[in-house]
């Protein structure tokens, strides 16, 4: 951490006071963040944050704002020096099309190397017990009109920038789970593709968490070679503690194949079959056979998008082992809510509520 660059706060005259404590700590966090960067592509942008800091003394969420519009401006130029000559009217539209992929590219740019983007976690929560077991990092973007996470993600992807996305994402991830509990695993989120990239078991071994908390998360379908040398990757680590997590599995052929040969400890089965699911007994039944298959490959299952009561009820007596969901909790940036997850997990094999032993290992040892 760099020294702060903020002499002390003044006060604040408004209606929303209240708030402003939370997003200046935000803010004062996101600067200092930028301002430890070293790598020589960021230099022009931390020399003029530096500026916006000392021309909005105590108010660091201000100097925060005209960095956004900055970093913004050298995206846009970025972009604008690739538009095409108005001579070139016959490719008009291939330019516009190069245009856009120019500024999807110059703005992750800017993302990467200006910081601009921080971590929330959402809890996870152990369905019998109701205590906060875990916790998912969720990336968000800090940017002026910046689209879902999924829409960098996959703009990224398309400029040959994702693995360097992920791993800035991964990083933030980390950084900010050592706010959490220190009994909570820690679910980040990674494509198979960043699995196999060569960074990942040195980013891992020197991250500052243990392995014995970490839950590496697939966020999309393994492709056909993907899946040896995704276990070969996978295995030393594992074996030192490392858990995986097969995120919102299908129920096809295919999908089931590559779970029973990841052997995976979460699978986690998504909104599209929780959603009313009280209302629906053929989905009751098929996450009924999906927990029975759970248990046959030493997997628990976790429900994503829980949003209601009955919801909730139906899924506990389904001996759906954990759960996440606004119902439970939103994912939030502030620490201080961090602090407050730190219910219990039940241990495996002890009983559920309705006497039944449980299978596999829990989500937090």
């Amino acid at each position: 951490m760099v020294d702060s660059p903020f002499p002390e706060d003044d006060g604040w005259v408004g209606e929303a006071a209240h708030e402003v404590p939370l997003v200046r700590a935000q803010a004062r966090e996101i600067i200092e963040a930028v301002l430890a960067g070293t790598d020589p592509e960021g230099a022009e942008v931390r020399e003029r944050l530096r500026e916006h800091v000392a021309a909005h003394p105590g108010h660091p969420e201000a100097a925060l704002h005209e960095h956004l519009i900055f970093s913004r401006s050298l995206a846009r130029r970025a972009g604008d020096r690739t538009k095409p000559d108005k001579r070139e009217a016959s490719v008009q539209q291939d330019g516009d099309q190069l245009g856009v992929a120019a500024r999807d590219r110059a703005a992750i740019e800017a993302v990467l190397h200006g910081g601009m983007l921080v971590t929330a976690f959402q809890p996870v929560h152990d369905l019998a017990s109701r205590g906060v077991i875990g916790a998912e990092a969720l990336t968000r973007f800090v940017w002026e009109d910046g689209g879902s996470a999924g829409s960098w993600f996959k703009n990224a992807t398309a400029a040959g920038l994702g693995a360097d996305l992920e791993f800035s994402a991964l990083q933030s991830a980390v950084a900010a789970a050592q706010e959490l509990p220190p009994q909570l695993a820690v679910a980040l989120n990674v494509s198979p593709a960043v699995c196999l990239d060569p960074r990942l078991p040195g980013f891992l071994h020197h991250a500052p968490l243990e392995l014995s908390r970490i839950i590496l998360e697939l966020t999309e379908p393994l492709q056909g070679d993907q899946l040896g040398p995704l276990l070969d990757v996978l295995a030393p680590m594992r074996r030192s503690g490392l858990r995986l997590a097969v995120d919102e599995a299908g129920t096809d052929a295919a999908s089931m194949r590559h779970i029973r040969s990841l052997r995976p400890d979460v699978i986690k089965i998504g909104r599209d079959l929780i959603e009313e699911i009280h209302r629906d007994p053929s989905r009751q039944y098929l996450v009924a056979d999906m927990v029975e298959f759970g248990r046959q490959t030493g997997a628990e299952l976790a429900a994503v998008g829980i949003e209601t009561a009955e919801e909730l009820t139906v899924l506990t007596r389904l001996a759906v082992a954990a759960g996440q969901g606004h119902f439970l909790g939103r994912p939030t940036v502030d620490a201080q809510e961090w602090a407050t997850w730190a219910g219990p997990a039940a241990a495996p094999g002890d009983p559920d509520r309705h006497g039944r032993r449980r299978a596999g290992r829990p989500l937090a040892d």
